[in-house]
C-alpha cells in the first residue's frame, strides 16, 4: 500500500478520528478531530465510515505529492488548495495522480483543515484509534514530518470516481458561522453554586479573547475574570469544561485535554460548540450564553440527522435519502 508523501507538513499536521476512548483512567487523553463538524463532513463526502481518519492541518501550507491514485476530501478553513497549480474545490472531493502535488496556502480565516481520503488513512493504530496526542509521545503517533508517507488504499477506477468527483458541501451545512457573532453555549456545570450571581452574569456579558496560549489541549482566555472559588476536590474532566483557575480566567478544555482537574466548573461548551471554538486563533474574540442539555441535544439529533440521511445525486446535488445509515 502507498499513499500521500508530505513535501512540506505545514506548521502542524496530524491523522485524527473519533479519539481513543475508554482510556482516560489511565491517563491517556482522547484526542480525535477537534471539529467535529468538519471532520464528519470530509469523511462523508468520500462515504467513509464516520470515524475515518483525516489529516487535521493547522494553518494550511501542507504540499503534498500522491504515490498512488487517491481519492480525497478537504473540507474545515478554507486553504485555497490547488492541484498542479490548478485550484481544487474546498469542501469538496478531487482526485490526485501518481506524481501530482497538492499544495495548500494559509486560510484566510479558521484554523484546522480536513483531508480525508477515500477508505480513510491507514497510519497506525493503538487502542481503537489512529489519533495523535502529541505530548503522550506513543510511537508512530506523533505529529506529521516532512517526507513521511501516510499510507491509503489506492483509489477506484476514473469511471467509479465520476459521482464523487461532482460533490461538494453547500455553504449552509459548513457550520462556519463567526464565533464573534454567535456566542458559545455553556451548560450549567457541577460548581455553578459556588460561583456568585454577579460573576455568572459577567461570564455571560462580557467578551473574550482567545491568548496564544491555547492549542488542543484547551483554550485560555482573556478578559473579565471571576473569583475562583477554589476547594474542589479533582475529578474527570471532558472536552467542553470549563474551569474557572486561580487567576479567574476562563479556560476551555479540548480534546487533548489532562484526564483529571481539579478548578472549578461553572459550565460545560457542547462538542458543537467546541468544534466553533476549535477554529479560532488568537487574538479572536468570543462570548458565552447559557443554554441547557436539551437544546444541545436538539442541535446534536439535527447534525447526525444530516449524517444519516442525507446523500448527493449523480449530479453532484446533496438530497435526502431516509435510512442511508
Amino acid at each position: 500500500m502507498s499513499g500521500l508523501r508530505l513535501v512540506q507538513p505545514g506548521p502542524r499536521t496530524t491523522v485524527q478520528d473519533g479519539g481513543r476512548t475508554g482510556f482516560q483512567h489511565q491517563g491517556l487523553s482522547p484526542g480525535g478531530a477537534a471539529d467535529l463538524r468538519a471532520w464528519r463532513w470530509a469523511n462523508h463526502l468520500l462515504d467513509n465510515a464516520p470515524d475515518a481518519a483525516c489529516l487535521e492541518i493547522t494553518l494550511g501550507n501542507l504540499v503534498a505529492v500522491a504515490e498512488t491514485s487517491l481519492l480525497l476530501a478537504l473540507t474545515g478553513a478554507s486553504c485555497h488548495p490547488r492541484l498542479n497549480d490548478t485550484p481544487v474545490p474546498d469542501w469538496g472531493v478531487f482526485r490526485m495522480e501518481p506524481g501530482d502535488r497538492l499544495q495548500l496556502g494559509m486560510p484566510g480565516n479558521g484554523l484546522l483543515s480536513y483531508l480525508a481520503v477515500a477508505g480513510g488513512w491507514q497510519t497506525r493504530a493503538f487502542l481503537g484509534s489512529r489519533s495523535a496526542v502529541a505530548r503522550e509521545g506513543l510511537a508512530g503517533l506523533g505529529v506529521l514530518h516532512r517526507h513521511d508517507l501516510i499510507p491509503a488504499p489506492r483509489a477506484p477506477d476514473r469511471r467509479s470516481c465520476e459521482n464523487y468527483l461532482r460533490r461538494q458541501v453547500p455553504r449552509p451545512y459548513q457550520g462556519q458561522t463567526s464565533i464573534s457573532d454567535v456566542p458559545l453555549k455553556l451548560i450549567p456545570g457541577p460548581d455553578q453554586s459556588l460561583f456568585t450571581p454577579v460573576d455568572l452574569m459577567r461570564l455571560v456579558h462580557s467578551a473574550y479573547q482567545v491568548t496564544d496560549q491555547s492549542d488542543r489541549m484547551g483554550y485560555r482566555f482573556e478578559g473579565p475574570s471571576l473569583a475562583s472559588p477554589g476547594g474542589v476536590t479533582s475529578r474527570g474532566v471532558t472536552c467542553g469544561t470549563l474551569q474557572i483557575p486561580g487567576d479567574g480566567r476562563p479556560t476551555v478544555l479540548l480534546n487533548d485535554r489532562q484526564t483529571i482537574g481539579g478548578y472549578p466548573v461553572p459550565g460545560t461548551v457542547p462538542k458543537l460548540d467546541c468544534s466553533r471554538l476549535s477554529q479560532c486563533r488568537p487574538g479572536d474574540r468570543v462570548r458565552f450564553r447559557w443554554s441547557d442539555v436539551a437544546e444541545c441535544q436538539a442541535e446534536r439529533m439535527v447534525f447526525e440527522e444530516q449524517m444519516r440521511t442525507l446523500t448527493w445525486s449523480s449530479e453532484g446535488q446533496l438530497i435526502r435519502t431516509r435510512g442511508r445509515r
